[in-house]
């Protein structure tokens, strides 16, 4: 079968089946007779029905026909540009390997198959496509937050790095046929199907329609996703959002003005039974997994029995693709006015309802609740004041959804708590501002007199993007810390050395790899004359030193703010 032409991700006869069985409020005789006429149909083999005859709109060949609306470039002065990529990845529906919210014992096949091959939108920091954006935890699977406010045009440059055709899809926003990324008869546009390693410039307009009415909050929240083969890609992960603030309503950087944090959650089950088309892997294996094999010509037919146990022990039912409380990152303070925009994707099962213990929401402005329902591709806004400080539940309140996982845990951070970062680019979702391939969790220059001699060190940990599968190995290590450079030797696995310099490699793993496209690290400058030509400040102040890090061809470039510590005489 091509890589292009994937098995569309449908509903099979057994699943249809557990659908009626679900619902109590049809007789039972009409239960049963409508079980018997699916079970009288034999179940099809994985590859029996072919495949949709998908022709690439635009290929290598063709380069990028696209970045142009009715045939007109968008206003720049208006365009918000971005450079995402969709990309292979091994995704950990667990990865903590266990339930730390609800203390429930992980099923087995969810145990037995934490990861499995997923394709993901990555947003980069240019055209290049070399250097990998940071994303907010919270996002989980999702995609880059994409922004606006109506009357600005969205321009999303798209690579395919994948095995398959994909797209950009968006809901909400005005489009011409070119930048609908959506594959159909008669007429398909130009960026409705993106051949592997192409690209194509999509152009959105964020008209007046593409925003909130005056008598609803705000801003509000569109769905994005690839939609060449329907659902199929969005079952692999490819999903975003969109958000558009209403400018009567917005402070100067488009973030509502009546909101101080925003958040994003995807209600959704996953399907990773096997029974639909698996993730195509390219001929260089970038991803770390293959797909099953096919199975033999001979292979005996599924039972219904067997089938539905494959479904059942297949399904993730996921908060932005984690299960039993692993979403990081859905955190607040006291009195924060927090903007929650929801999501509902998936099939037949996908009826969800989104409860937050412990507060209170008003839903698209117009009642107040603490339970909001979903159903397949809803986008709702939920408005909530975090005003009762704790660790609260957040879950889905259907309750065999519950007892797969779907649940996460929220915090708010009581008034004289140290907190959630109140900083813009980390309170709101998609700001240009946020728009960084480094984050620095730690500078400081610590001046230890309690040793023999006394010793100053510099310590500076963050994480920074690297490819999935990332080698230290193959990429060169050059660091230049204000106005020092020097380029420092893998000495051991997850260690480079220098002179009076050290990088550890934290989440390296046994071979020395580091995996899922983020590097935690901790940098070791020794000596005091790192901070020599820093230009000093008043006492107190974190002094900033422009950090650059290069792996090979890969640069992240930040500032570290270093504070000064230090370790008295008698004590270590």
């Amino acid at each position: 079968m091509s890589s292009l032409r994937p098995r569309p991700f449908l509903l099979h006869p057994a699943a249809r089946v557990s659908v009626f069985l679900r619902l109590p409020v049809l007789p039972s005789l009409l239960l049963s007779a409508l079980a018997l006429a699916f079970l009288s149909h034999p179940l099809p083999a994985a590859d029996d029905e072919p495949p949709p005859s998908i022709w690439p709109t635009t290929t290598l060949e063709t380069g990028d026909r696209g970045g142009t609306y009715f045939g007109q470039k968008p206003d720049p002065q208006k365009s918000r540009h971005y450079y995402i990529a969709a990309e292979f990845v091994s995704w950990d529906y667990v990865p903590s390997g266990s339930d730390d919210v609800c203390g429930l014992t992980l099923p087995p096949p969810v145990l037995a198959t934490r990861t499995h091959q997923k394709l993901r939108y990555v947003q980069y920091t240019d055209a290049t496509f070399r250097t990998r954006a940071l994303a907010p935890r919270s996002l989980g699977i999702l995609g880059p937050v994409l922004r606006g406010v109506t009357g600005d045009w969205i321009v999303v440059t798209f690579l395919n790095r994948t095995a398959q055709s994909l797209s950009m899809h968006p809901h909400g926003v005005r489009y011409d046929k070119d930048s609908e990324g959506a594959y159909y008869r008669p007429d398909p546009g130009r960026g409705a199907a993106v051949a592997p390693g192409a690209r194509f410039t999509y152009v959105w307009h964020l008209d007046e329609s593409s925003g909130p009415l005056p008598t609803e909050p705000s801003s509000r929240a569109w769905l994005y996703h690839s939609h060449v083969l329907g659902d199929t890609e969005a079952n692999l992960g490819l999903v975003g959002a969109l958000i558009v603030t209403d400018p009567k309503r917005a402070r100067p950087d488009g973030t509502p003005a009546d909101v101080d944090r925003e958040f994003a959650t995807l209600f959704m089950i996953f399907d990773e039974s096997g029974l639909s088309q698996p993730v195509p892997l390219p001929a260089n294996g970038r991803a770390t997994a293959a797909p099953p094999p096919p199975p033999p010509a001979n292979a005996p037919t599924l039972d219904w029995a067997r089938t539905q146990q494959l479904l059942e022990d297949g399904s993730r039912s996921s908060i932005n693709g984690f299960l039993f409380g692993n979403l990081p990152g859905l955190e607040m303070n006291e009195g924060e006015r927090t903007r929650w925009y929801l999501f509902g994707l998936g099939s037949q099962r996908d009826f969800h309802t989104a409860h937050w213990h412990g507060l209170r929401v008003v839903e698209d402005g117009r009642r107040r609740t603490d339970v909001v329902e979903l159903l397949p591709a809803t986008m709702k806004t939920a408005d909530l004041t975090a005003d009762n400080p704790g660790s609260w539940l957040y879950h889905c309140h259907v309750a065999d959804h519950m007892r797969e996982g779907m649940f996460a845990r929220f915090t708010v951070f009581a008034r004289d708590a140290v907190g959630a970062s109140r900083d813009p680019a980390t309170a709101f979702l998609g700001l240009p501002s946020a728009l960084t391939s480094v984050r620095l969790e730690q500078a400081e220059s610590v001046l230890n007199v309690s040793v023999t001699p006394a010793r100053a060190d510099i310590v500076i940990t963050g994480t920074a993007t690297v490819p999935d599968a990332f080698d230290p190995a193959a990429a060169p290590l050059r660091i230049q810390f204000g106005a020092k450079s020097i380029e420092l030797l893998l000495t051991a696995p997850g260690l480079a050395r220098a002179p009076r310099a050290l990088f550890r490699y934290l989440n390296a793993d046994d071979s020395g790899l580091v995996r899922g496209g983020l590097l935690q690290f901790e940098l070791t400058f020794s000596g005091p004359d790192w901070l020599q030509g820093v230009p000093t400040v008043p006492a107190g102040n974190p002094r900033p030193v422009p950090l650059t890090l290069s792996f090979g061809d890969l640069t992240h470039i930040t500032t570290a703010r270093v504070t000064t510590r230090l370790v008295p005489a008698g004590k270590r």
